[in-house]
């Protein structure tokens, strides 16, 4: 990987994932159909204005026979900020994880996610489905569906295309950062 100036960045995104199997007898999990990275390169000013967007970043296949909640969160050394690689320049404090931001999206938009919404830590999680508290259960085509389901039979509902764009300005320290996503999908209890 390689910026062009000292003023640029070029930032790796990590996607983790965990599934949080509850019960022998009940079943939730999903398969994530990406790279396990995501490159952001910036080398305009444009760039660093308007954000580089990653369409369908990743995309996550749910199965679940009790209802759920998915959450997600970045993980890194100092929580809230990118880990630093290699610093490109001293000037400029480090990029906290909020300029990156996610768009969730299904066909029937079953996502409480609206439109582009900035990541924090995983101590703060941003709820794709449901809450930290228990849910009422919602069925298949509503907003914020976490009834029981596969992507298999219905994928308008279980399937979840994420779109990742990072928009840094130019207030942060040039350099190659990195951080890990967590996508954590348990049982609503």
């Amino acid at each position: 990987m390689r910026c062009i100036s000292l003023r640029f960045y070029c930032i790796v995104v990590t996607i983790f994932v965990f599934s949080g199997l509850i019960k022998a007898q009940d079943q939730l999990s999903f398969a994530v159909k990406t790279s396990p990275s995501v490159e952001f390169n910036f080398t305009t000013v444009n760039q660093y204005l308007t954000g580089v967007t990653v369409s369908n970043a990743i995309t996550l296949n749910i199965e679940s026979d009790v209802q759920w909640d998915l959450y997600v969160g970045t993980q890194t050394d100092e929580p809230g900020f990118w880990n630093e690689i290699s610093a490109y320049s001293i000037h400029g404090e480090k990029p906290p994880v909020s300029i990156l931001q996610m768009r969730v999206r299904n066909l029937s938009n079953t996502s409480l996610v609206s439109g582009f919404v900035p990541l924090s830590d995983i101590t703060d999680p941003v709820y794709i489905i449901g809450s930290e508290v228990e849910d009422f259960p919602v069925n298949c085509p509503d907003q914020g569906t976490n009834a029981p389901g596969s992507y298999l039979v219905n994928p308008n509902c279980y399937r979840f295309s994420i779109d990742l764009r990072v928009v840094p300005g130019f207030d942060y320290k040039a350099g190659l950062y990195s951080l890990t996503i967590q996508y954590v999908l348990v049982e609503d209890l």
